[in-house]
C-alpha cells in the first residue's frame, strides 16, 4: 500500500513540475513577444578618421527598406536580415547588430578605410586593404595614394598594399612618389616629384632593395649626369639600374593637387604613348649600377 502511494506521489511530482516548467516557458515567451523594440541606437566606430556616411543616413536607408525595427516586438525581429543589409553598402567595412538590455536595437559600423584611389579609365573608385571598393565621386576626398591601371580578381590592386604602406611610412620616399602607374603585372612604374622621368619598379616585390638602388642611381648617377638624363628608370632587374635614355624634349607633367577632386590623373598626364615611342628609338640601355665583384 505504501508503495503504491508512493508511486502516485511520484507521479503527482512530475506532474506538477513539468506544469510549472511548461507555464513557465509559455509566461517567458508571451513576456518576450510583449516586449518591443523601445529605438535605434547607431554607432559609427570611426567616425573622426572617415566620414561617408552619418547616423541619420543609415537610419534613412532601414526605413526606406522597411527594415526600421523601432516599435517591432523583440521576437519578430531578424538581427542577421538587417546587419547583412547594413554590411552590403559599398561604405561599410564591418558591422555588427544585437539588442541591448534595455530592448534598443543597436549598430556598431566601421566605415570602410580607402588605401588607395584608382583611376581605371573613365571609372575612379577607392579601395580598402581587403580589395573592397567604394565609388569616388565629388562628395567626398581621401587623401591616399593614386593609382592608374586595371585590376582584376586574378592581380587585384590589393597586390600593392605592402608597397605602398611601405612608401607611407618613410618620410623620403613619401615625397618623392606622386602618383602610381600599373601597365601591368611585371611593370609598375611611379611618377616621382623629381620632374623628367618615370620610374619602372617591375613587379611590386623586392620593393625594398629596388628603392634602395633608386636612391643610390639619383645620388650617384643622375646627380652628375643630369636629372633629366633618361625618360624611364627601370629597377627590376637584380643588381643594376636601367636607365633609358632620352633623345626628344623632356616628359612634363601637370601639376596634381589631390585636393582638387575634379582633376582626375590619367594616362595623359605622364604621356605613356610618348614613352613607348620614345622606347623603341632609345639610343642606349645599359646597366648603370652593377653588382660589385
Amino acid at each position: 500500500m505504501k508503495t503504491v502511494l508512493k508511486k502516485i506521489l511520484l507521479c503527482l511530482t512530475v506532474i506538477v513540475v513539468v506544469g510549472g516548467i511548461t507555464t513557465a516557458a509559455v509566461w517567458a515567451d508571451m513576456q518576450a513577444r510583449a516586449r518591443v523594440c523601445r529605438g535605434v541606437i547607431v554607432h559609427l566606430l570611426n567616425e573622426q578618421q572617415v566620414q561617408f556616411v552619418t547616423k541619420q543616413s543609415i537610419l534613412a536607408a532601414l526605413e526606406k527598406a522597411q527594415l526600421n525595427p523601432k516599435g517591432l516586438p523583440l521576437a519578430t525581429i531578424d538581427t542577421d536580415i538587417i546587419e547583412q543589409y547594413i554590411a552590403s553598402s559599398e561604405f561599410m567595412e564591418n558591422v555588427e547588430c544585437y539588442i541591448d538590455s534595455r530592448n534598443n536595437f543597436v549598430i556598431e559600423a566601421r566605415q570602410l578605410v580607402p588605401v588607395m584611389r584608382v583611376f581605371d579609365g573613365d571609372r575612379s573608385y577607392y579601395v580598402n586593404r581587403e580589395g573592397k571598393r567604394m565609388s569616388a565621386t565629388k562628395t567626398y576626398h581621401v587623401d591616399v595614394p593614386v593609382v592608374e591601371g586595371h585590376f582584376t580578381r586574378q592581380w587585384p590592386a590589393t597586390r600593392l598594399v605592402p608597397m605602398l604602406d611601405y612608401v607611407s611610412r618613410d618620410k623620403a620616399l613619401s615625397q618623392l612618389v606622386t602618383m602610381w602607374v600599373v601597365r601591368d603585372t611585371s611593370n609598375v612604374c611611379f611618377v616621382p616629384s623629381i620632374r623628367g622621368h618615370i620610374v619602372n619598379m617591375g613587379s611590386p616585390t623586392g620593393y625594398e632593395s629596388k628603392f634602395a638602388k633608386l636612391l643610390k642611381f639619383y645620388k650617384e648617377v643622375l646627380s652628375v649626369k643630369g636629372w633629366e638624363t633618361y625618360s624611364e628608370i627601370t629597377l627590376k632587374w637584380n643588381y643594376q639600374v636601367v636607365g633609358t635614355l632620352r633623345d626628344k624634349k623632356p616628359l612634363t607633367e601637370p601639376d596634381y593637387d589631390p585636393d582638387d577632386d575634379d582633376q582626375a590623373p590619367d594616362v595623359a598626364s605622364i604621356d605613356m604613348e610618348q614613352l613607348r615611342r620614345e622606347d623603341s628609338i632609345a639610343t642606349a640601355k645599359k646597366p648603370i649600377i652593377k653588382k660589385k665583384s
